[in-house]
């Protein structure tokens, strides 16, 4: 049986072997804390010994925040957001915070996850989800809870925002079929619409009116890439055949419908059909894919979330911001711009 006096060590364990004040020993576990080499180093190799961690929940109660910052993300499964979330947390961790994956597929879930989050003293949020509620955000503003939303629209004037600048991402990807010589455009999208999705392939479709040029609308059921490649061979060839430039939501929506296009229907890309994604995941690049998309810059955008995260935390009183990140082409195979 385990022996119940043993307790775990504090920080006056380690200022005491250590030789140094518990003050000194605060400042050497606080991210940006003065204190010096020489200090540094006895205090590390105290804590070492005794096997000391931070308590960072109980340092929360004695200070502001804990240095925790929420990460609300959904559909992990996709190669974008896995991305979006690796680098989103090692910036958080270059700055000295700690952060904590929440995992939410639905509204409901947002809220009350979120909710959750609350009790841990959380120094802010960054939610890369379906967008939560007026109420919540709300909520969060009253309790001064700094808040970046990544790719989603704005539900209160609490909290700074990055989104892609869809409008331009719409309007960019016809002028690209355009410019390579598709007369007679497509559009495949998910019927569950999001904030970034949506608004990319509307503009898509504004600016082919515009144009003059039809585009024919096909739908998938959501954006993974069993649905797109269904809603591909759902449409047949006989409609497919009369789109000669194909424009999909996602690069992994975009992957499913060149495999439903090559493998199912039996179509040359980029000869009969051409192709371009959205996003520039890594295996847009792969070679049996060699997939045209536009590309937008998740490291980039992780930098300006914690940045901006981090100018909210020193002042809540800064007015909310939009950030827009800059899209750019990457052509490839499965559009003639390139061999």
């Amino acid at each position: 049986m385990a022996n119940s006096s043993i307790r775990n060590p504090t920080s006056f364990d380690v200022a005491r072997l250590a030789g140094v004040s518990r003050s000194a020993v605060s400042r050497v576990f606080t991210p940006g804390g003065t204190v010096s080499e020489e200090t540094r180093e006895k205090v590390t190799k105290a804590a070492s010994e005794l096997g000391y961690r931070v308590n960072s929940l109980a340092r929360g109660l004695q200070q502001r925040h804990s240095g925790i910052v929420g990460l609300v993300a959904s559909r992990l499964d996709t190669p974008l957001r896995s991305r979006q979330v690796r680098q989103l947390s090692e910036a958080l961790i270059r700055e000295g915070f700690k952060p904590m994956l929440i995992t939410a597929e639905k509204p409901d879930d947002v809220s009350t996850l979120i909710e959750s989050l609350l009790g841990y003293r959380v120094a802010g949020m960054i939610l890369t989800s379906d967008s939560p509620t007026r109420a919540l955000i709300e909520d969060c503003k009253r309790q001064g809870l700094p808040v970046v939303l990544v790719n989603r629209a704005g539900v209160s004037n609490w909290g700074d925002r990055v989104v892609a600048d869809n409008e331009t991402g719409g309007r960019l990807a016809a002028q690209l079929l355009i410019d390579s010589g598709a007369q007679r455009l497509g559009c495949l999208l998910p019927r569950r619409g999001t904030y970034s999705v949506s608004g990319r392939c509307d503009a898509f479709l504004a600016t082919a009116e515009r144009l003059g040029i039809a585009v024919k609308v096909i739908h998938a059921e959501d954006q993974s890439y069993a649905d797109a490649r269904a809603g591909i061979v759902d449409a047949g060839r006989d409609a497919l055949g009369h789109v000669d430039g194909l424009f999909c939501a996602t690069d992994l929506m975009a992957i499913g419908a060149l495999d439903a296009l090559r493998l199912d229907l039996g179509m040359s890309i980029p000869d009969e059909i051409q192709v371009l994604g959205f996003d520039d995941i890594e295996q847009a690049s792969w070679a049996s894919y060699n997939l045209s998309t536009i590309r937008q810059d998740i490291k980039h955008q992780s930098e300006i979330v914690v940045r901006l995260l981090i100018e909210r935390i020193a002042d809540g009183t800064l007015a909310s911001r939009v950030e827009q990140q800059p899209l750019s082409p990457v052509l490839r195979g499965t559009t003639r711009h390139v061999g």
